[in-house]
């Protein structure tokens, strides 16, 4: 539901700047990696949250914790579908869930929190 704009124009000889063929390399290997969470995907599953957002491509979800949780957990507020398996994306590790009535609650091992984006994907039933 969004586009992403890299404001990078060339310099007058048509080169770009050594700083910004750096950054768009970066973003271009993020992408590579976890692509799959991005392209084709629609937003608004749920209202933004302080630790970050989410996606959605048919029956899978990605939850993208941009910002580390201060507690062990991140909690989903009024996710109502059932969720089948949580995952730590890409590396397909299995994460622990407790689904409630309000929300649905994730635990995390901190060590596998990623300073950038850390992404979990969850199967909806």
């Amino acid at each position: 539901n969004a586009n992403f704009l890299l404001n990078v124009g060339p310099m007058p000889d048509g080169t770009i700047q050594k700083e910004f063929i750096d950054t768009l390399q970066a973003v271009g290997n993020w992408m590579k990696q976890n692509g799959e969470s991005i392209y084709g995907t629609r937003g608004n599953v749920i209202a933004p949250q302080e630790w970050g957002v989410i996606t959605r491509k048919n029956k899978v979800l990605y939850v993208h914790l941009l910002q580390p949780p201060h507690q062990d957990y991140v909690f989903l507020p009024a996710l109502k579908e059932k969720i089948i398996t949580a995952y730590l994306f890409p590396e397909h590790l299995s994460l622990k869930i407790k689904q409630q009535p309000e929300g649905l609650f994730i635990y995390l091992d901190k060590k596998s929190v990623k300073l950038v984006d850390t992404i979990i994907q969850l199967q909806v039933e």
